[in-house]
């Protein structure tokens, strides 16, 4: 639990302070590597874990940073779907680590894009009034790229620090194999 907790206060804690706009049509979506961190603790303590450091870090982030709750509501949707499905697809493999990671990692981020189509005509329209249509003209050059650009780039970075993460927080278990 420790470590769980300490991992949702980095993942904040990236959230926070690194806030790149990735598209310039949609300057409102903005990439941060939390959900990285969020990943390495599904991959080795469960999808459950993971899921709740990305609770975590969002209740965080909607406390202390956030103008409004549709950002952290969003980011909770998103993450929380790549996290889950990431890890449950990546527990439930077995071969190699960097393999299995790259195609759970592949699961997730189409879960991903596919869970923030409908959430995102709900949560644009409430936070920024959209209507419908509008919204469906950025599914293509914004939304879905954006929410696979993210989702990517996180696997990236969880897939290169996962195997030294694992040694580190569970030596005997990475050691053999079991977790």
């Amino acid at each position: 639990m420790v470590t769980a907790a300490m991992l949702a206060a980095a993942a904040f804690l990236l959230m926070a302070t690194i806030q790149v706009p990735v598209l310039p049509q949609a300057p409102f979506l903005r990439y941060d590597p939390s959900d990285a961190v969020a990943l390495l603790g599904g991959v080795v303590f469960g999808p459950a874990v993971g899921v709740a450091i990305v609770l975590i870090k969002d209740i965080l982030f909607m406390i202390f940073r956030a103008s409004s709750p549709f950002g952290p509501v969003a980011d909770f949707v998103a993450a929380s779907t790549f996290v889950a499905t990431t890890a449950w697809v990546y527990r439930r493999q077995s071969g190699a680590s960097p393999r299995r990671l790259l195609l759970a990692a592949i699961i997730g981020a189409t879960a991903r894009v596919l869970i923030m189509i409908p959430t995102n005509f709900l949560i644009l329209h409430l936070e920024f009034g959209m209507p419908a249509g509008r919204i469906a003209g950025m599914l293509l050059p914004a939304i879905i790229p954006f929410n696979a650009i993210k989702a990517l780039v996180n696997a990236i970075i969880a897939l290169a620090l996962a195997e030294p993460f694992e040694r580190y927080v569970l030596p005997g278990a990475a050691a053999s194999g079991d977790r």
